[in-house]
């Protein structure tokens, strides 16, 4: 590849690869909150007396 389109090649994808501190703090934050709620379900359905053996 020339040098002339790597640089336009990097130029134009740039921007889709490149991710800040606040997008990195954004998905950090909805992870953590997401397995949170994966927890509490986790719990809420083990704990229903419905799906209890005898």
């Amino acid at each position: 590849m020339n040098s002339c389109y790597l640089h336009l090649y990097v130029m134009a994808f740039s921007p889709i690869l490149m991710i800040d501190d606040q997008d990195l703090g954004f998905f950090a934050n909805f992870l953590g909150i997401f397995i949170f709620v994966l927890v509490i379900a986790y719990h809420y359905v083990m704990a229903d007396p419905k799906y209890e053996g005898n």
